[in-house]
C-alpha cells in the first residue's frame, strides 16, 4: 500500500478527486441553477488547470527552468499560457455563451501563478532543506585533495578539488562551480573529465559533471549538488551507477 501512494500517478489522481471534492461541496447548491454543459463547467476548468499545472511542474519546469534553460522555460510557458487563454476564450464564448469570459480567465491565471509559485516554494525548500536519502553513506567518502588547474580571462586559476561542486558544459567552454565562486574557463567536457579524478568526479550527463563528496540526494533519475537538481542523462545511467557504487554512494 505504502508503495502505491509512492506513486506520481497515484499522488496526483487523488489530488485531483480531492480538488474537484472540495469545489463539489461549495458548488452543489448553485448547480442545479445552471443548463446544460453549463453545469460541467467548473469542472471541466479545474481538469483542465490541474492537468497543466501538473505538465509545467513535471516537464517544463524540471526539464528547462531547473536544467538552467530559462529562456526556454519562460518562452514555452508564456506560449502555452497564451494559447491557453485563446482557447478559453473562444470556448467560453462559443460553446458556452458566456457573455463576460474575462473573470474565469483572469482565475486561470491567477491559480496558474500561484500553482507555480507553491511548486517552486517546495522544491527550493526541498533541496536546501531535506536530509540526505538513507541510501547514502553515513561518511561522505574523502575528496582527493589536489587541484584542478584552468585559464580564465586569460589568468591562471588554481581551484582545489573539495572546492568544486559541478562542472557545467557550455559547448567550447565548462563553468566550473564553486560556493564562492563560478568560473568560467575554454575547454571541453570531455577534456576535463580526462582532468579530474575519477570515481571523485562523475559525469551524469553530456552537461555536467559532478563532485561525489557533495552529493545530497540521489533519485532514479537525478543527483541533486549542492541544492541544484542535475538530470541524469539516459546513456549514463549506468555508468553512474557503477562509479557512484565504488564511492560508496549508491
Amino acid at each position: 500500500m505504502e508503495k502505491v501512494f509512492r506513486s506520481v500517478v497515484v499522488r496526483n489522481l487523488l489530488g485531483l478527486l480531492a480538488l474537484l471534492g472540495v469545489h463539489y461541496v461549495s458548488d452543489r447548491y448553485y448547480l442545479q441553477q445552471r443548463t446544460g454543459m453549463n453545469q460541467l463547467l467548473p469542472y471541466l476548468f479545474l481538469l483542465g488547470l490541474y492537468g497543466w499545472l501538473v505538465f509545467h511542474n513535471r516537464v517544463l519546469f524540471e526539464r528547462f527552468y531547473l536544467q538552467q534553460r530559462k529562456r526556454q522555460y519562460i518562452r514555452w510557458t508564456l506560449l502555452i499560457m497564451s494559447l491557453n487563454t485563446l482557447s478559453m476564450y473562444g470556448f467560453l464564448t462559443l460553446q458556452f455563451q458566456v457573455t463576460h469570459p474575462l473573470p474565469p480567465i483572469l482565475s486561470f491565471w491567477v491559480h496558474t501563478l500561484a500553482g507555480f509559485g507553491i511548486y517552486a516554494f517546495y522544491r527550493s525548500t526541498l533541496a536546501v532543506s531535506a536530509p540526505l536519502k538513507s541510501n547514502l553513506p553515513k561518511v561522505i567518502p574523502p575528496v582527493d585533495l589536489g587541484e584542478f588547474i584552468c585559464t580564465v580571462d586569460g589568468e591562471k586559476q588554481v581551484i582545489r578539488y573539495e572546492e568544486i561542486r559541478y562542472l557545467e558544459s557550455l559547448e567550447n567552454y565548462v563553468k566550473v562551480v564553486t560556493p564562492r565562486k563560478t568560473h568560467v574557463t575554454r575547454l571541453t567536457m570531455k577534456e576535463a573529465e580526462e582532468r579530474l579524478p575519477k570515481p571523485t568526479f562523475v559525469r551524469i550527463s553530456r552537461s555536467h559533471l559532478i563532485n561525489t563528496s557533495h552529493v545530497e540526494i540521489l533519485e532514479a533519475d537525478s543527483i541533486t549538488v549542492s541544492g541544484k537538481s542535475l538530470k541524469i542523462g539516459k546513456v549514463y545511467k549506468r555508468y553512474v551507477s557503477e562509479l557512484l557504487t565504488e564511492t560508496g554512494v549508491s
